[in-house]
């Protein structure tokens, strides 16, 4: 997916999984998505196959953004909840118990979700439609702001938290 600045000049691209990601921040995502994502520490390999990933099917997927304004910059809370399926599962089922498995794939989701928008900050676009929601629960400041609004959410704290309940892990035995 390529991104515009709003004069319609080209931006930045998004890979498949930033795309992805990006519908989930958007709360656009209609269907099911699977998504594949490093649990493990890499180790040395010499397979073909990375034996340290985990692919699931997400379902009901919900984005919160709540909108501030302190200390003179926007501040954006950004929560994500969603129901996933274990599809595949490379390493050892025993390697990890459901608990400690749901912590690091919210913790790998988090991490994935934040770089997206540190790219997203870096060209001062804002295709998450943040500014909606500054102009919505902030006017005041927005309007201030609002025809330099790249600029200003390049300079806003962003936070991301993921919360995922595993329903099933499907055939991974």
């Amino acid at each position: 997916m390529s991104l515009l600045y709003n004069k319609g000049k080209y931006a930045v691209s998004l890979d498949v999984p930033e795309t992805t990601l990006l519908l989930v921040l958007k709360n656009e995502k209609r269907h099911d998505v699977t998504m594949t994502l490093p649990i493990l520490p890499p180790e040395k390999e010499n397979n073909l196959f990375h034996q340290n990933q985990l692919s699931f099917d997400a379902s009901q997927v919900k984005t919160k953004i709540k909108a501030g304004y302190k200390q003179n910059k926007f501040h954006f809370d950004m929560n994500v909840k969603m129901n996933i399926n274990i599809v595949e599962q490379l390493f050892p089922e025993d390697s990890l118990k459901k608990a400690e498995l749901q912590k690091r794939i919210e913790k790998e989701l988090q991490r994935q979700f934040e770089g997206l928008i540190k790219k997203i900050q870096k060209h001062k676009i804002d295709p998450i439609g943040l500014g909606l929601y500054a102009r919505a629960y902030q006017y005041d400041h927005y309007k201030k702001v609002e025809s330099n609004w790249g600029e200003e959410l390049a300079k806003s704290s962003v936070n991301v938290s993921v919360k995922i309940d595993i329903n099933s892990t499907g055939a991974v035995k």
